[in-house]
């Protein structure tokens, strides 16, 4: 699975969070951030994890294509 990162940047703008807060309430990893920042596919439980985690269902961050 493939998380947008401007939708993510979007939700963690709604939730007035930062990546940094994002891995301390997510329990993601900062590679796991890095990865999606360049575009790399995650795992569906990280993904689960970090939706869960901003308040959102899961697709509301996966890339559209």
């Amino acid at each position: 699975m493939k998380i947008d990162k401007n939708k993510l940047a979007i939700a963690l703008a709604r939730k007035c969070w930062n990546q940094r807060t994002l891995r301390d309430n997510g329990q993601v990893s900062s590679q796991t951030l890095r990865n999606i920042n360049n575009g790399k596919e995650v795992l569906p439980e990280t993904a689960g994890k970090i939706a869960r985690a901003l308040g959102v269902d899961v697709t509301e961050l996966l890339t559209d294509s």
